[in-house]
């Protein structure tokens, strides 16, 4: 397969572990700069979304905002994230110009994933608002109208933000300097014409409705509207969150009872803080019960202005609809459930990782490369059980024998539970299932820290998933009673719906199922 990720063997990890459990998730993902974050929950699905660009400078070579392709992450526990590769690159659209795309949004309907980004055209410094399209919300993604849906003949086209209301209708809120809406058709790809200046609404920007006004730059009142909105409903409230203030941003908000307006300025949401970036961009969602806060920083090794990575918050509503302010932390949010490594996980889900790449797409296989010796990758809160593990089935491909596998408990310094010589396959893209025994047996909830050694400057070897073996019988029986009784569906030992499951143990109708394709 076409390798589509470059190195970024300069990414280190923030901060690495010194316990058996977690404690630092910010920035969620540190193995590439990941951009304007976008978190959605869809129906059905008991997976958290993110949408997000990729953010790819190099000093001398790239000094402003380059990003080339839209990346999706997903969770199920707030701490391990899938990255589920290249989603969406620039070369989907054929209009687009290389290296513009700019802040994004996904939504979904009538079981269709519309993702809505921006780009800029060849010798064309604006940008303009498209949409991909996927059956699928972790793509890939086409365009789907092989031109932009939206062009006013001005700049300021960027950072959309898509919400769908109670009623059906959907609402695209965009701009920077200029906030403006349009309402989609439901085919979701045109703009309702009936409303506005050929389907766009421009909203005043008044200090009743963002706290002030920008001119020239300089700000009249205490905030301003500048970039980057979010639509949200909670409620009867309307939601719109913002980055506003000028350059560095900070993240402020206005409320409304209508999706449409008028906006009554509310305050700010994030304050400017020391995060690394002088740019945010945010996104709330409800998952699981808890509400939080998106948004991103230059935390990551090597990080800054124009390299940015997303993190997370919890955020608390007050009983009088308000949002509570949000202070950034290294520390994250708190896990929602502990992962089981007797089910086969991806090696792209990772709480942290230093130097490899995660390449590919979902349709032509996701898998991590770019392994070297010194490089690193970690998973958190695993639950070994009170038996534990006995070994490790990993499925790998190598060109050469000169890879090996460390595996640890807890950090860099735990104990190790398996060195593991990683044998040549027969090729890169020649892929083999093999199991190695444990030399420690762990038990209880860790994180596991993934190290390579190995000689010369080639890719060690790729990694598509790994999984323990050793579950007792009697932890799988009571991991079984939390699953629904008479249902043909299969779910995860964690009860968690599992559509067309692969290889693993499964419970349906509340039994134990194990599948070997």
């Amino acid at each position: 397969m076409e390798k589509l990720s470059i190195k970024t063997s300069f990414l280190a990890l923030s901060i690495l572990m010194a316990s058996n459990t977690a404690v630092a998730q910010n920035p969620i993902v540190t193995h590439c700069y990941t951009a304007d974050p976008a978190p959605m929950v869809f129906e059905g699905n008991d997976s958290l979304y993110v949408y997000c660009d990729e953010d790819m400078n190099i000093p001398g070579v790239h000094d402003f905002y380059y990003m080339d392709r839209y990346r999706v992450y997903s969770t199920v526990d707030m701490v391990n994230w899938t990255d589920h590769g290249i989603a969406m690159p620039r070369t989907a659209f054929a209009w687009a110009r290389e290296g513009t795309c700019w802040a994004s949004q996904c939504v979904e309907r009538d079981g269709t994933y519309y993702w809505y980004i921006c780009l800029s055209k060849p010798n064309d410094w604006r940008h303009y608002i498209g949409v991909g399209k996927s059956d699928k919300p972790s793509g890939p993604f086409k365009d789907a109208r092989k031109q932009p849906i939206l062009d006013t003949g001005e700049g300021g086209d960027i950072d959309p933000s898509v919400f769908i209301d109670d009623d059906g209708q959907a609402y695209l809120y965009w701009g920077n300097n200029k906030l403006r809406y349009a309402k989609l058709r439901k085919n979701m790809i045109l703009v309702d014409t009936s409303i506005g200046k050929n389907g766009v609404v421009e909203v005043e920007l008044t200090e009743k409705a963002f706290g002030g006004v920008k001119v020239d730059d300089k700000v009249t009142g205490k905030d301003c509207y500048e970039e980057g909105p979010w639509l949200d409903k909670r409620g009867d409230n309307y939601y719109l969150i913002y980055a506003a203030g000028g350059v560095p941003e900070h993240i402020s908000y206005s409320m409304s009872t209508s999706p449409e307006g008028p906006w009554t300025y509310m305050g700010q949401v994030m304050t400017q803080q020391n995060t690394g970036s002088f740019t945010n961009h945010s996104g709330i969602v409800n998952y699981k019960g808890k509400d939080y806060f998106f948004y991103h920083t230059g935390w990551a090794k090597g990080g800054g202005g124009f390299n940015r990575s997303m993190a997370v918050e919890e955020m608390t509503f007050a009983s009088n609809g308000r949002i509570l302010p949000v202070t950034a932390t290294r520390q994250g949010v708190k896990a929602l459930c502990t992962m089981s490594p007797y089910l086969r996980q991806q090696a792209e889900t990772l709480n942290a990782a230093e130097g490899i790449s995660v390449v590919g797409n979902e349709s032509t296989g996701v898998y991590v490369t770019d392994i070297h010796a010194g490089d690193s990758m970690r998973v958190a809160n695993v639950d070994f059980g009170s038996e534990g593990a006995q070994s490790i089935t990993i499925r790998v491909a190598a060109k050469s024998n000169n890879g090996t596998l460390v595996v640890r408990q807890d950090n860099t310094k735990g104990k190790i539970l398996a060195k593991i010589k990683i044998e040549a396959t027969g090729g890169e893209n020649v892929w083999e299932e093999r199991t190695f025994e444990l030399t420690n047996t762990p038990t209880g909830i860790h994180d596991v820290h993934f190290s390579f050694i190995g000689t010369g400057d080639a890719t060690l070897f790729n990694w598509d998933w790994w999984q323990f073996n050793g579950a007792t019988s009697s932890g799988i029986e009571n991991l079984q009673d939390k699953a629904p009784l008479h249902n043909t569906t299969f779910y995860t030992l964690q009860g968690i719906p599992a559509e067309n499951p692969t290889q693993g143990i499964y419970i349906k109708d509340g039994k134990k199922v194990v599948i070997n394709n």
